[in-house]
């Protein structure tokens, strides 16, 4: 008898020779911070920060099925996600976002897991000549050398990534509007969902406490605490730019959830 199978993809597009499918991987945030409703590193699980991400797949059958296909793998935070999408109906003609994550005990050579993310809206080519197809996204799995740096995060050291597997998809205004639009909506549904008793929970914890710190004799206690609470460190990264001219990048993420 077969055993049961529960999917938990989102949403998904197949062209000719490429596959690209978005994966739920949220996470629930601690009831000490029920607020952020999505896990942000405040707690582990399996020995890792836990965080709230997307799971992104590419697969590229350019070569054939089976053992010759070439798979590729990502997280995304869900904002990011959403953030694009704002990009895709707001019509911005062009559009970067770049994320690097390091990750994961080292092997015998010293290096570790690397993801490389890329999504990208081009109206041209790089010779110049009009894109009918605009957006690009690209992963790249491989390894490279982790340094740690002061604020305590990693980065990958220049020069250090080997690149084991890469997959490329280009995709339509509508594609990305099919794939993205199911995943914002399934977040709001899945925020609308745990919200409830997420925050009862983190009222009645919150009272708690109160409680407890005046029997304590203690200053009375507002709930608030500094954004960062002690426990978190560059939790995500990535680096924005549009036609517009913002853009960030807030460094490497030592404590990425792999697939």
């Amino acid at each position: 008898m077969n055993e049961p199978y529960v999917s938990t993809q989102i949403s998904v597009l197949k062209t000719d020779r490429r596959l690209i499918a978005f994966y739920d991987k949220l996470k629930t945030a601690d009831v000490t911070r029920y607020a952020q409703l999505h896990a942000d590193g405040e707690y582990y699980e399996n020995n890792r920060k836990a965080r709230s991400l997307i799971g992104l797949r590419l697969l590229d059958y350019s070569n054939g099925t089976g053992d010759r296909t070439v798979s590729v793998y990502a997280n995304v935070s869900p904002d990011t996600l959403e953030f694009i999408f704002t990009r895709l109906c707001a019509g911005v003609p062009e559009f970067s976002f770049y994320q690097d994550k390091i990750f994961g005990e080292q092997d015998q050579g010293g290096y570790s897991q690397v993801t490389r993310l890329s999504i990208i809206r081009a109206t041209v080519t790089p010779n110049g000549q009009p894109r009918r197809i605009p957006w690009i996204i690209s992963v790249d799995n491989g390894k490279g050398i982790a340094v740690k740096n002061p604020n305590g995060g990693s980065y990958m050291k220049k020069g250090s990534f080997l690149s084991n597997a890469k997959v490329e998809i280009s995709l339509t205004d509508a594609d990305m509007f099919h794939v993205l639009n199911r995943v914002v909506r399934y977040v709001h549904a899945w925020e609308t969902a745990i919200a409830p008793n997420l925050i009862v929970s983190g009222k009645d914890a919150l009272q708690n406490a109160l409680s407890q710190r005046q029997n304590n004799g203690g200053a009375a206690y507002n709930g608030y605490t500094d954004s960062y609470g002690g426990n978190y460190d560059n939790s995500y990264s990535g680096n924005y730019s549009d036609n517009y001219g913002n853009g960030y990048d807030t460094g490497y993420n030592p404590d990425f959830n792999a697939a």
